[in-house]
């Protein structure tokens, strides 16, 4: 019986600091990474009228493996896109050459790809509902 009350207890302390916020966790998980060094740079985005423009939140991690994963918490669910490019060298930006063309790997949510530029917002649109691991693999 002892025991019982101990572990009824333990249970209600759990549930008290439980996070009960709601918010669904998103893991990025960075495929195609060809040199692990320097750093990815992650931009989030929750519209179209700010995508690749003004990211609702943006990171940089190391670059340590051919496949990185990234947790990204805290967003409410709703509607996301996501780009991603890998800073090679250190410089801290994309790299790029003739017209504007990346020197670096590059990828968006849903691996869309643009024709002439990049893709458009609804073509990387994602919905966060739930708990989700989004893999993003870079060209």
């Amino acid at each position: 019986m002892k025991t019982w009350f101990i572990s009824l207890g333990c249970l209600l302390l759990a549930e008290a600091f439980a996070d009960t916020s709601g918010t669904p966790n998103l893991t990025i998980e960075v495929r195609g990474i060809e040199r692990p060094e320097g750093s990815l740079f992650v931009a989030v985005y929750a519209s179209e009228e700010t995508f690749l423009k003004k990211p609702l939140t943006g990171f940089r991690v190391e670059a340590k493996d051919s496949t990185v994963r990234i947790p990204c918490q805290g967003l409410p669910a709703g509607s996301y896109a996501i780009s991603v490019f890998h800073d090679a060298n250190g410089n801290g930006r994309l790299d790029t050459g003739t017209y504007g063309i990346p020197l670096e790997k590059y990828g968006f949510s849903n691996d869309a790809e643009g024709v002439m530029g990049p893709p458009a917002y609804k073509d990387c649109r994602f919905e966060l509902k739930a708990d989700t691991t989004l893999v993003l693999t870079l060209k």
